[in-house]
């Protein structure tokens, strides 16, 4: 492990990249705007500053909401899941992070295993969270932790008004729909 002034010079060489599209984002049936947290979560540390986390594509977004809501609970299934709202949101934002790229990663001192970590086990991303929040940066730009797309966390405070993601759809999950991975292993058998 780096220390921390090396982590800032590593963080602050690595690829940044400006991000536009269509992102979406899994929120509880009662939850109203679009705006992060600072309960803490893959890519900020609890209570440190505020994150807004979006995925794509839809099968990423769904696999987190299974990884989340259900895999933690034995004998819990989608279809138990309270109604969830999805969230589609335009984004186009600069100075973003890059890791997308493996070299990109391993450059601020992140194995694929730190990026697709067990829920709650973080202490590797939030180091280099930390260092990018340090400098000023917008966000991070990530493989999802689920192998299913890319995460994007957006630091609230860093990001200029034009940047600010914009709600352009929603729709309504009464059961959480099919779990993706689940889908992967079937046509995975069906293959073989």
């Amino acid at each position: 492990m780096v220390n921390r002034r090396e982590l800032i010079v590593a963080v602050g060489r690595a690829p940044r990249t400006q991000v536009e599209g269509t992102f979406e984002r899994h929120v509880s049936r009662d939850w109203r705007g679009l705006t992060g947290s600072s309960a803490g979560g893959r890519w900020g540390p609890p209570g440190a500053f505020s994150v807004l986390y979006l995925g794509r594509p839809r099968p990423s977004v769904l696999v987190e909401a299974y990884r989340h809501l259900v895999d933690p609970f034995e004998g819990m299934t989608g279809d138990m899941v309270q109604p969830r709202r999805l969230l589609l949101v335009e984004v186009s934002v600069a100075d973003v992070l890059d890791l997308r790229d493996e070299s990109a990663a391993v450059a601020v001192g992140l194995s694929q295993e730190d990026l697709a970590s067990p829920v709650g086990d973080y202490e590797a991303c939030w180091r280099v969270a930390r260092a990018a929040h340090q400098l000023g940066l917008h966000g991070i730009l990530a493989p999802a932790a689920t192998g299913f797309g890319e995460t994007l966390a957006m630091f609230e405070e860093h990001l200029a008004p034009e940047e600010l993601p914009r709600l352009v759809g929603e729709e309504v999950w009464e059961a959480l729909p099919a779990d993706p991975r689940r889908l992967r292993s079937v046509k995975d058998e069906d293959a073989g």
